[in-house]
């Protein structure tokens, strides 16, 4: 019980990564894009989404650095 308090109590954190968390606009037509197509992942720290816009059919890909202590 002691230990589920505590962890309650503990300030909340931001992603440090929360910028780059947004969802991105097409560079074509600029709609705004609601699910990537693919994610990968690979052991350096970094995420490769795939996109495809509906609306114009452009694609593209976006990266983020996975903050790491």
């Amino acid at each position: 019980m002691m230990i589920v308090q505590s962890a309650c109590r503990a300030a909340p954190t931001r992603p440090r990564a929360a910028e780059n968390l947004r969802r991105p606009n097409c560079p074509r037509c600029g709609s705004v894009l609601l699910v990537a197509e693919e994610s990968r992942f690979n052991a350096r720290g970094r995420v490769y989404h795939t996109w495809s816009c509906d609306d114009c059919g452009n694609a593209f890909v976006t990266s983020i650095r996975l903050w790491r202590p």
